[in-house]
Formats: C-alpha cells, structure tokens, sequence
C-alpha cells in the first residue's frame, strides 16, 4: 500500500524533464502542428471555406452569412466549453488519449468534406456541420497539446521547442497550399472528382494529419494534471466547497452556477487588477476582429472579387510568407515605441487597410474613383491576377499581413509588460481563454450585417466596430513607454511595483 502511494506521488510530482528543443521529444511536440495545422490553413481559411460558400451555397452575401454562422456556432460551443476543459485539463488525467479522440474527429470530418460539393445530398447542412465539429476538435486538441508542452523537454527549450512548433505548423500549411495549387493549375487528374480540388483539399488534409500525428504518439511522453485522474478533476472541480453552488434548486442552480462562478471570479480581477484586465478586454475585442479578417478573408475575395480557387491559394500563400515579417516588425516597434504605442500604431494600420480593401470591387479602386476592371496584363499566361483590381487587392496582402502578425506579436509583450511578474502565468490564462470564449462575437457581426444589407462588402465592414473598440479600450489602458535600465527599481506599473530584478 505504501509502495503505492509512493508511486502515485511520484507520477504526480515527476522529477525535472531533460531534452533540448532539437531532441525526440520536441521534435514529437513540434510535429503535432505539423501534422494539424494544415487543416486551419486549407480548409478554414484559403481553400475549403471559399468553395463551400461559393460552389455549395451558391456565393455573394448568402455564401459569407453562411460560413460566418458556422464559425458563430462553433465559436459559441467553444466558449461555454473552453473555460471548463481548461480547468480540467489542468488537474486531469493523461492527455494523448484524449488528444487521439478529437484528432479522429478531426481527421474524419475532413475526409468526410471530401463528399460536399454541388448537387450532393443536403451538402449544407451536411458541410456545417461537418466544419463546425471540425472547429471544435481543433480548438481542443490545441488546448491539449498546449498542456503537454512541459513534458516536451527541459525548462529552458521549452520557449525554442514552442517556436519550433509554430514553425513547422506554418511551414506544413505553406507546402499543403503550394501542393494544391500545382496538383490543380498543371495536372488534370483531380478534374473529374465533383468539386475539383477545392473538395479534395478535406481528404487530403485528412490523410496527411493521420500519416504525420504517428509520430506525436511514438516519440512524446505523457502528461498528467495536478490530480491525476479525470473523473477526480471533475468532482473537485464541480463539487463544493471548490465549485459555489448559488441557489437551492439542484439542477437549476448548478447550471446557473456555471456562469455566474466564472462571472464573479473574473469581476474580482478587474478589481484586483483594472489596467491589465483592461488590456485583456481590448485585446479580445480586436483578436476577434483578426480572426474574422483570417477565416473569412478568402471567402470574401472569392465572392467579391470573384477569383478562383488558384488565386485565392496563391493569396494565402503569399500572406503565409509575408506575414513572418510581422515578427521583426512588431518587434522593433515595441522597442522604439513601447508596446501600447505599437500596438495603437498597428491596429489604426489595419484599420486603414480594411478601408482600402473595401474600396476596391471588379471594376474600381477606391469606391468606384479609379477604374480597375481592365486586364492590366496575363498573369505570365496563367490568367491569374489579370485585371488591375486583382492586382490592386493582392498586393494588400502585404502590408495587411505584417500589421496583423506585428499587432499578434505586440499584443504578448503587451501583456508581459503591464503584468505584475508574479501573476504573468496566470494572465497568460486569462489571455487564452477569451480567444476561445468570444471568438463567435466577430462572426456574428458579419453574419448580421451581411444578411441584413444582402452584402458582403457591408457585411464584411462590421469588423471594424471591433478593431475601433478595442483601440478605444487600449487608449485607456496605462503603460511605460519604453523599459528603461535607468529607472530600474523605481518604475512602477498601474497594478503594483516592479522588482528591480524583473527589469534587468
């Protein structure tokens, strides 16, 4: 009995992990995105969306209603949900049996998309549902796989294996759009299959994450929660005294208990802790706005634009690679302005390129000023890009790109800059979590004002609102300009002193 204990102990207080970002372990870790990552890029984004709102649901402001109401959907699972596993995640059990779970759902789904295309039976209803159960099952796997990262290796590599993660996901997304794009513009066989190779894209997303997760399975080690045990985690997570039941009716009570709990706790935050959760609620407002710009970007070219599938896929791959200099960009300008500045400096950036964007239709830049119907030249023989419209609004892409990478990187310095450095693991929590919590609020904008104008431009211009708010928000939020090795040990922030150590 004794042994036992000593055992359970042990596998609840491991000893320190050991491995370099390079080794097995975070080689598996990093393979993960590899092996998942393609399906946000291909099928969300740049090639399955577009086509299922354009081929399936027969285009203009239906097609984006459409495609906006399931990404609002699943975003609304996602946020009674998310703050649930998380606590879970955090005391449960082992995460790859799990983790296997919503990988299957993921990759069935994909595949199954491979069977909506035009004329297929309830093909809308079935493609709704199909991307809305895929969302979810990539929403989770990225919170389970976020958990098991201190297994991946020592203390110290664990910062270089996350970015080797990031960089492998982004680059498997970049090859999978490359290996469509020429599979479709210099090969015929994908021409019979109804749909093309925008419905192949779901198979072969499928495919690829099942051959490539192997590895994550073989190679990474096992991480369990504070408690070890799921069935544990949820009696202590839903029983008092850890979970306040409000009320005296048993189920009534404890539903209501599920919102008012995390309701409570987060007013108590902004109590303790105004400016950061102030910051935290401008950079959810706006992070809504980036995924909208994200994950409707390409359904909204295809239908007001009206380009193809190949030029949509060559966007997203120009926009891939561009938007790694956000990186830099981003950088550079929280060390010459401080964070806050940048960060106002990007948003009013992406700001004024969604206004440009909007301007430009088939036949006119700037609300109908310039001209931009004709062909301007052949797009080296391909017909790709031809028209000075399409040329226009491609080359957006590049500016656009480096502001929303630059505003995603400013905004975790942000946090790290304002936070008190005892509390910047917790907030760092809070900081994921809204992702997933209101993730539904941009897509419901455009959805409302796509149906209720009958226009995608009019629609799509809604994500304003929400980069306008949260720069508005930001504005009120205080913050250092710059860390100045001078002040040390006399700087404050608004939510408590600096340790001079934290400033060096």
């Amino acid at each position: 009995m004794a042994d036992n204990a000593l055992s359970l102990q042990a596998d609840l207080n491991p000893a320190p992990e050991t491995g370099r970002a390079f080794g097995l372990k975070g080689f598996a870790w990093g393979i993960f995105e590899w092996a998942r990552n393609p399906y946000y890029n291909v099928i969300v984004i740049y090639v399955f969306a577009p086509y299922f709102a354009e081929a399936v649901v027969g285009g203009g402001a239906d097609g984006q209603a459409v495609v906006a109401d399931t990404i609002k959907i699943a975003g609304l699972i996602m946020a009674l949900l998310a703050p649930i596993l998380g606590l879970l995640v955090d005391k449960g059990g082992g995460k790859k049996g799990p983790i296997f779970v919503v990988l299957a759902g993921l990759a069935i789904c994909a595949i199954l998309l491979g069977g909506v295309h035009p004329g297929a039976p309830a093909a809308v209803p079935m493609g709704m549902t199909l991307l809305i159960v895929g969302y979810c099952c990539y929403t989770v796997s990225e919170l389970l796989h976020n958990s098991i990262l201190p297994a991946a290796g020592e203390a110290r590599a664990l910062p270089m294996i996350s970015g080797l993660g990031l960089a492998m996901g982004n680059t498997a997304g970049v090859l999978m759009l490359v290996a469509l794009l020429l599979t479709g513009l210099f090969t015929s066989w994908a021409d019979p299959i109804p749909g093309g190779i925008a419905a192949l894209s779901g198979p072969v997303v499928g495919i690829w994450l099942i051959v490539f997760i192997i590895p994550f399975f073989v190679l990474m080690p096992d991480r369990r929660g504070s408690l070890g045990s799921w069935s544990a985690a949820t009696v202590q997570t839903f029983t008092p005294p850890n979970f306040k039941i409000r009320g005296e009716i048993p189920v009534v009570s404890f539903l209501a208990s599920l919102v008012i709990n995390p309701a409570v706790f987060i007013y108590q935050k902004f109590v303790e802790f105004p400016n950061v959760m102030r910051f935290l609620l401008a950079r959810m407002i706006y992070a809504d706005g980036l995924a909208v710009l994200l994950t409707l970007g390409g359904v909204y070219v295809a239908g007001v634009l009206g380009w193809t599938a190949y030029e949509v896929i060559i966007y997203g791959i120009t926009g891939s690679l561009i938007g790694a200099l956000g990186g830099f960009v981003g950088g550079a300008l929280d060390g010459r302005l401080g964070p806050k500045k940048a960060l106002m400096v990007e948003l009013s950036a992406i700001i004024l390129i969604l206004f440009i964007q909007l301007s430009v239709t088939r036949d006119a830049l700037f609300f109908g000023l310039v001209p931009a119907g004709q062909d301007i030249w052949s797009g080296f023989g391909t017909g790709l890009f031809t028209s000075l419209a399409d040329v226009f609004y491609y080359l957006m892409i590049v500016p656009a790109a480096i502001a929303i990478v630059a505003c995603i990187t400013s905004s975790r310095y942000m946090l790290v800059h304002i936070s008190p450095p005892d509390r910047i693991g917790e907030f760092f929590g809070f900081y994921a979590m809204a992702g997933s919590v209101t993730v539904w609020m941009g897509p419901l904008i455009v959805e409302q004002m796509t149906r209720a104008f009958d226009d995608q431009r009019l629609g799509f211009s809604g994500i304003a609102f929400l980069f306008a708010g949260g720069l508005a928000i930001l504005a009120t939020v205080k913050s250092d300009e710059i860390d100045d090795p001078e002040k040390a040990g006399t700087r404050t922030r608004a939510d408590g002193p600096i340790p001079e150590s934290q400033t060096k």
